[in-house]
């Protein structure tokens, strides 16, 4: 039997029908036309929502740096917190797109927390919980996106501080302030470098020709005196004080006080020229009134009072100090607290209060010092460095000359750390005065 022919001619077609793939491809790309182009729209969702949360933690960023600013560290958490809040909406507010309810607690939140101690330090943190509105993922039934963030800022405010000024007016503070002065003055007096000692003893010729004490033969010839110098750098020191205080938002008084002998019988004792006040300017006025010792004559600072020449009482000045610092706060603007408090010495460190066998101590008593730094009053140091040119006189030279060592170390160990500054012939005492003033208000300046 033959085959079917008519068999035969449809098998090519068949095999041509089955291999045609044109119609299965575009089926294909039908498909997944659509999970590329939602992938796409979800990308567009997802940038979109990402603009949002870029400007809400920019909000964010505003509000706590706002609470925690310069001007607002002198107002309560309370109003620091409104302020934070109020940036936020300003920055935040209007961002399309953004489904946002500052007012709702669980949406925003702000914290501004005052931590009262020595570091008083100022935190604010901001929490917010928003959405961003999908175009393209809503046709999946997901609407928003979550957009959400936390911020936070820390500070450390400048405290408010009281001053408290120790100037040394001891005969040795008369010392001139340069080499040139030193030389000059020496060369009058035949070897002496002191502008001090007494009025009714030795005497030079001045530069108006006449015979006179040694002080007015300095002052004859304006040979510049460290006396003269810490005066000088104490007006300097309150002009520094009065701009600081602007700058920080920080109180600050001052005060100031003298020492050198200790009775009062003396023309020299321990002596308050300015009792603390905001009104720096009369710290001052107060400074020109601190004169250095002028004995009548050795041993007698007046013509009826003998004290052999005891003319340091540095311990009878650290003791009144104390007496007179109170307890020092925290220097916040918090109700109930007081002002910080710090004491400036001035001093050139020669402790010449009694003789014990006729030997000087030279050296501070670095107990007292820890007293007062005990009761977190700190100290600052400027010390006017004790030449070896001052002992011109043979009895010094046998029973100070040794202990000058221990100057220097005993003043290092009663200043707090980091508030030393010493200074010697030709250095500027105004400018490291003002600063070692600035290191002091820096332990405590603002800081971000």
């Amino acid at each position: 039997m033959l085959p079917d022919r008519r068999h035969s001619r449809d098998l090519p077609r068949l095999r041509q029908l089955v291999d045609d793939h044109r119609g299965n491809a575009m089926m294909i790309f039908a498909f997944a036309l659509a999970p590329l182009l939602m992938a796409t729209g979800m990308g567009i969702d997802y940038a979109g929502a990402m603009r949002i949360q870029n400007r809400l933690n920019a909000a964010a960023d505003a509000a706590v740096l706002s609470a925690t600013s310069q001007q607002m560290m002198s107002q309560s958490t309370t109003v620091a917190a409104a302020r934070a809040k109020e940036v936020f909406r300003t920055t935040a507010g209007m961002i399309p797109g953004l489904s946002f309810n500052i007012d709702d607690p669980n949406q925003f939140s702000i914290s501004v927390q005052d931590v009262i101690g020595a570091s008083n330090q100022r935190t604010a943190t901001v929490t917010f919980a928003g959405t961003s509105q999908n175009s393209f993922a809503s046709i999946m039934g997901i609407r928003t996106l979550p957009v959400k963030g936390t911020a936070g800022s820390m500070a450390k405010t400048a405290p408010d501080i009281d001053f408290y000024i120790l100037l040394d007016t001891s005969s040795s503070m008369a010392l001139p302030a340069t080499s040139a002065g030193l030389t000059l003055l020496t060369s009058k007096t035949g070897g002496c470098a002191f502008a001090c000692h007494s009025t009714n003893d030795a005497t030079a010729l001045d530069a108006n020709g006449n015979w006179s004490d040694y002080y007015q033969v300095a002052v004859s010839y304006g040979i510049p005196l460290r006396s003269d110098e810490a005066k000088r750098a104490v007006q300097n020191m309150m002009q520094t004080a009065t701009a600081t205080s602007q700058q920080n938002n920080a109180a600050y008084r001052a005060s100031l006080y003298t020492f050198a002998a200790l009775d009062s019988r003396t023309n020299n004792s321990f002596t308050s020229l300015q009792k603390i006040t905001a009104t720096l300017s009369d710290v001052a006025t107060a400074a020109n009134k601190a004169n250095t010792s002028l004995y009548y004559s050795n041993n007698y600072p007046t013509q009826s009072f003998f004290n052999n020449d005891s003319d340091s009482a540095t311990s009878d000045a650290f003791t009144r100090m104390n007496n007179i610092i109170p307890n020092p706060g925290n220097g916040t603007k918090q109700s109930g607290d007081t002002p910080q408090a710090m004491l400036f010495v001035i001093t050139d460190g020669m402790r010449d209060e009694y003789r014990p066998n006729g030997q000087p101590e030279a050296a501070i008593d670095e107990n007292l010092c820890a007293t007062i730094k005990n009761r977190n009053v700190k100290i600052a140091v400027l010390y006017t460095e004790y030449l070896r040119e001052s002992l011109s006189d043979q009895w010094s030279r046998a029973n100070v000359l040794p202990n000058l060592p221990k100057v220097e170390p005993a003043l290092q160990n009663c200043a707090s750390p980091g508030l030393y500054y010493k200074v010697t012939t030709d250095d500027d005492i105004a400018a490291a005065l003002s600063n070692l003033f600035m290191k002091a208000v820096a332990t405590s300046r603002l800081t971000k």
